[in-house]
């Protein structure tokens, strides 16, 4: 996953693959999410680490997002945003959906 959690830090070079691509990456973050609040995990004697180390992923993710163009109709605050840097297919992908332009890589 380039901007999902895996590698935050590609996102942070500025996207270059297309929205879809950048959606399906995110995609994991409900799964984290839904783990996170099932309650038998949350009786699990590693789940603080788990949260937290997911926690430390987020914030810096989070900060990417900060400067980057908002878009409606999303379920969680990953999904809130566009990344403000990107290249490629991304910049084009998210002229056409939002009629915004990101800053370019």
């Amino acid at each position: 996953m380039k901007c999902g959690f895996s590698s935050v830090e590609n996102c942070a070079q500025g996207y270059e693959d297309s929205i879809a691509e950048y959606r399906d990456e995110l995609s994991i973050r409900r799964f984290l999410q839904a783990v996170i609040d099932d309650p038998q995990i949350q009786q699990a004697a590693d789940v603080q680490w788990f949260i937290g180390e997911v926690a430390a992923i987020h914030a810096r993710f989070s900060s990417l997002l900060e400067g980057g163009f908002q878009v409606t109709g999303s379920w969680g605050w990953w999904e809130r945003r566009i990344p403000r840097v990107g290249g490629g297919i991304f910049l084009l992908d998210v002229r056409d959906a939002y009629g915004v332009d990101v800053e370019s890589i």
